[in-house]
């Protein structure tokens, strides 16, 4: 008996294995074994590729190598979607698992979706027209014929703490914004300074300077489901990818911009 004793325990441990294995629950995604991973309007250094329909097609950026990190993290195989910006923090049910299109974490927004912790801070930009003169000062800024997207921190910041003599053209796109500063439409752009940046440095002709940042201390975050069950494993996805330098390494192979060395208009 003193034999059959180890025999017995070794036994009781290769059976516990599989039941502790069938413990482990799948990541709650939309679909087993795939992370559906939304973008928004192309951006330079963010992501770009072909979007049909819903389908987004052959993406490459830093948001892109981002979340396909997360999912290798998570035991997952990203599935690429295509969400409007104009319905991201609406409230229900969503299509994706995660977006990553350069939201702004604020305590508005997160009464209706969940955010992941940060994985780029980022101020205001001003991106300005081949048309118009450069402002060189909040004042200057003030006079100008100003364009914004809907829905964004940079019409808000337009609207309550600029407060222009004109009130500002509102775009659902950037896209859209961008062509207006394009034609002279628009004079200044107002934009995380990112985006305008990357916008500027891949389309260099078709605009004006980035006049310079606004401070605003901004945080981007992936934008869940309200309550999603899947917040948690994604930060913790994050946090790691922080801590070995990998989200440093993405940001510098597909931005090789310094944002802190653009100016601050004042």
């Amino acid at each position: 008996m003193k034999y059959l004793l180890p025999v017995l325990a070794v036994a009781a441990a290769l059976v516990a294995i599989p039941a502790a294995a069938a413990r482990t629950s799948a990541p709650p995604t939309i679909s087993s074994g795939k992370l559906t991973v939304a973008f928004g309007d192309p951006a330079p250094g963010f992501w770009t590729g072909k979007v049909r329909g819903s389908t987004v097609s052959n993406p490459r950026g830093y948001e892109v190598d981002l979340a396909q990190a997360i999912a290798r993290k998570l035991g997952l195989t990203p599935n690429w979607v295509y969400a409007p910006w104009t319905g991201l923090f609406a409230p229900g049910t969503k299509k994706f698992d995660i977006a990553f299109e350069e939201a702004t974490i604020t305590a508005q927004r997160k009464k209706t979706v969940d955010f992941t912790s940060s994985y780029l801070n980022a101020n205001q930009g001003v991106l300005v027209s081949n048309k118009a003169a450069v402002p060189k000062t909040l004042a200057d800024l003030r006079g100008m014929t100003l364009c914004a997207q809907a829905d964004t921190t940079g019409l808000d910041w337009i609207l309550n703490q600029l407060k222009p003599a004109s009130k500002p053209l509102t775009y659902p796109t950037t896209t859209a914004a961008y062509q207006a500063v394009q034609i002279g439409r628009c004079e200044a752009f107002v934009l995380d300074v990112p985006l305008v940046s990357l916008e500027k440095k891949a389309r260099t002709a078709r605009y004006g300077p980035v006049a310079g940042q606004i401070i605003t201390h901004e945080q981007y975050g992936g934008v869940l489901q309200k309550s999603s069950k899947l917040t948690a494993q994604v930060n913790s996805a994050l946090k790691a990818l922080t801590a070995d330098g990998t989200v440093g390494k993405l940001q510098k192979k597909w931005f090789n911009l310094d944002f802190s060395k653009i100016p601050v208009i004042k």
